[in-house]
C-alpha cells in the first residue's frame, strides 16, 4: 500500500470513528425508533448488505481511477470517503435502534475498506 493511500484511508477511519462516536452519543440520549428484535435484525442485515455490496463496485471504480490520468488527490479523496462511509451505515443503525454494540459490527467494515487500499498503485 502506498503511503498516500494509507494516509487517506487512515483519515477515513478517523473521520468515520468520529461520525460513529457522535451517533453513539446521540443514541444514548434518545431511544431508538426500532425496538423489536426482529426489526433490529432486519435493519442490521439490510445495512450490512448494502455496506458489503457496494465494496466491489467502488473498488472497480477506484481501480479505474488509479489506472487513468485522473489527478492523484481525486483518488485519495475518493478512497477516504469510501473508507469513511461504512461508519455512516453504522451511525444510521445506531440512531434507528440504539444498539451500539451491533453498530460496532457494522462499523468494522471500515477495516476491510481500509485494507483495500493495497489494491491501488
Amino acid at each position: 500500500m502506498k503511503w498516500d493511500v494509507a494516509i487517506a484511508g487512515a483519515l477515513g477511519v478517523l473521520i468515520g470513528g468520529g461520525i460513529y462516536q457522535l451517533a453513539s452519543m446521540v443514541s444514548t440520549r434518545y431511544s431508538g425508533l426500532i425496538e423489536h428484535p426482529l426489526g433490529i435484525a432486519i435493519i442490521f442485515l439490510i445495512l450490512l448488505g448494502i455496506a458489503i455490496a457496494e465494496m466491489p463496485v467502488m473498488l472497480f471504480g477506484l481501480k479505474k481511477i488509479a489506472a487513468s490520468t485522473t489527478p492523484r488527490p481525486f483518488l485519495l479523496g475518493t478512497h477516504l470517503v469510501f473508507v469513511m462511509f461504512a461508519s455512516v451505515y453504522a451511525a444510521i443503525f445506531v440512531l434507528l435502534t440504539g444498539q451500539i454494540i451491533w453498530g460496532w459490527l457494522l462499523a468494522l467494515v471500515i477495516v476491510a475498506r481500509f485494507f483495500t487500499g493495497a489494491l491501488f498503485k
